[in-house]
């Protein structure tokens, strides 16, 4: 009965060695993969200040003024808008879009956010 029963069950070296293959493979894997989430990110924060701007421009056509924050985008006035909803209003990395109006860099206004790793995204560029 005790040599049917060892038959059945995984030893402990049967598991063990299961654990470190799983763990090779999260190893190798692991890095590829986190390196594909940094560059999705990266054109998710262009795509979204893309948008940022446009609703900036839709608003400066409807009111004939830019607006004085981005707050004013989530806003309805004078039966226009709301241009964005305030989740709209955070980059990838949930961090507030930086907004100034009168821009220097020969448009009306900068909009701007960076990355973790430091990479600028504007609207200048």
């Amino acid at each position: 009965m005790n040599n049917r029963r060892s038959k059945e069950a995984f030893t402990l070296i049967e598991i063990m060695l299961v654990v470190v293959i799983i763990g090779i493979i999260v190893g190798i894997a692991a890095p590829k993969i986190s390196g594909k989430f940094g560059k999705a990110q990266n054109v998710a924060a262009r795509a979204s200040l893309k948008a940022v701007e446009g609703a900036i421009q839709s608003y400066e056509m409807d009111n004939l003024r830019l607006p004085d924050t981005l707050e004013d985008l989530t806003k309805q006035k004078d039966g226009n808008g709301p241009y964005l909803k305030p989740s709209e209003l955070m980059d990838p990395w949930s961090q507030k879009y930086k907004y100034t109006k009168g821009g220097s860099h020969g448009i009306g206004f900068d909009l701007s956010t960076t990355s973790p790793d430091g990479t600028e995204f504007n609207n200048w560029d």
